[in-house]
């Protein structure tokens, strides 16, 4: 197939469910923050219901309607839904669509940036790595269905790591965090791989930071606000696909305390276990190469992926974009990780939507209300089902780890052997 042919269909299988699904929680959340941004709200604040437009109301003290990013998505959404006002339409839907946009353009362009940095280096593998990712269900059903914009994140890391410049090359991976803020596991080894370390370290960091300030200052929103909820989201825990999904695993058999919570320095785990590997890809590879540099962005999102402790579906978007470049380029034994990673999460976020039921809320009201009846039919086993997904996204994790561990170093980044 010819590459715009592939992307051309990739594009259009997510338009068709772009309009009519979401989803209830955050996808909600993006048609609140749009509007009341616009209408001069703080997002960093409990967002209420949008009249004519809100198509769920789910939220808990436990989870609130607020935002927990950095403020350029916020400024992202209210961009799509001044588009949806001036454009004299009013229908919710046309408001989705236009919300969807951004997420389904990231989308395609993170799998045409794999597309050019695999055709560089093994161009005979590259049209493959395009239909993986503008093919894959998973990336389908979160850009498409769900609306989650991780891949736009990784789009601005993936141009980092194509730059050959180390100015760009930090500003594009500062531009990464703040879109959303997991692309900050990057900051060093995107840094660290040119020449001017020190600058360039200095760029990756302060550009989210100063660029945020920015925003808050010209816009009015209250800063001490906006530190509390980020600070929020960096030990936030819930069901997982790390085996920290055992505690609502034991939980739902009895063998834990409904009211059990892990001690709070779990939730910071994640942070010394990235940056020990962090190290440790740097000892190994000293990210001045293509491979190098891969590697070692790898090795820390699968560090991520094992010790975070709550794992969303989407977290996988940013070590399976990759993992398909490692196996375009470097390591075709290896594919069977990354099609073991890519079936694993597709499939626990089909149980944890189940059936993806909650996807329809936008058009189907009573969706809450079917999701919960088949929740109560199958409750136990499917409590059992995500933790036993979970033990084996963490054992292909740790697998993939040693995998690239093992492999003896120095090969050269146009010999894909494997």
């Amino acid at each position: 197939m010819k590459t715009r042919t592939i992307i051309l269909i990739g594009v259009l299988v997510r338009e068709v469910f772009s309009f009519w699904t979401g989803h209830p929680f955050d996808f909600e959340l993006w048609v609140r923050t749009g509007y009341w941004t616009i209408h001069g709200m703080s997002p960093y604040g409990v967002l209420p219901a949008v009249p004519g437009l809100s198509f769920a109301s789910i939220y808990s003290p436990q989870g609130q309607s607020t935002i927990g990013y950095f403020p350029l998505w916020p400024l992202i959404t209210g961009a799509m839904y001044f588009v949806y006002a001036v454009s004299g339409i009013h229908q919710p839907l046309l408001y989705y669509f236009l919300l969807k946009q951004p997420v389904i353009i990231g989308d395609i362009l993170l799998a045409f940036a794999i597309y050019v940095y695999v055709r560089k280096l093994n161009p005979s593998a590259a049209n493959w790595a395009l239909m993986f990712w503008c093919f894959s269900p998973l990336a389908i059903i979160l850009s498409g269905v769900w609306g989650m914009f991780d891949s736009l994140a990784m789009l601005f890391v993936l141009c980092a790591v194509i730059s050959q410049g180390s100015t760009v090359r930090s500003l594009s991976g500062g531009i990464g965090t703040l879109v959303k803020s997991i692309p900050v596991i990057y900051s060093i080894p995107l840094a660290l791989s040119g020449r001017a370390k020190v600058r360039s370290l200095a760029i990756v960091i302060a550009t989210p930071l100063l660029l945020s300030l920015a925003i808050l200052l010209a816009l009015g929103w209250p800063i001490p606000l906006t530190i509390k909820t980020l600070e929020s989201t960096v030990p936030k825990g819930g069901e997982s696909l790390s085996l920290w999904d055992a505690v609502f695993f034991l939980k739902s058999i009895g063998a834990l305390p409904s009211t059990y919570v892990p001690p709070a320095f779990v939730g910071y785990v994640w942070i010394p276990a990235v940056l020990l590997f962090t190290y440790v890809a740097y000892r190994r590879f000293d990210f001045g190469t293509n491979y190098g540099l891969v590697q070692s962005l790898l090795l820390v999102s699968l560090a991520f992926l094992i010790f975070r402790v709550q794992v969303n579906e989407q977290y996988s978007t940013y070590a399976l974009s990759l993992g398909v470049i490692d196996v375009a380029v470097w390591s075709r034994k290896r594919r069977w990780l990354v099609l073991g990673i890519l079936i694993v999460a597709l499939t626990f976020l089909v149980i944890n939507n189940p059936l993806l039921i909650p996807f329809t809320s936008p058009v189907y009201a009573n969706a809450p209300v079917l999701e919960a009846q088949v929740i109560a039919m199958f409750n136990i086993q499917r409590f059992a089902a995500k933790f036993i997904l979970s033990a084996v996204f963490t054992s292909l994790n740790v697998t993939y780890i040693v995998a690239i561990l093992r492999r003896k170093p120095g090969l050269g980044p146009s010999q894909p052997k494997g």
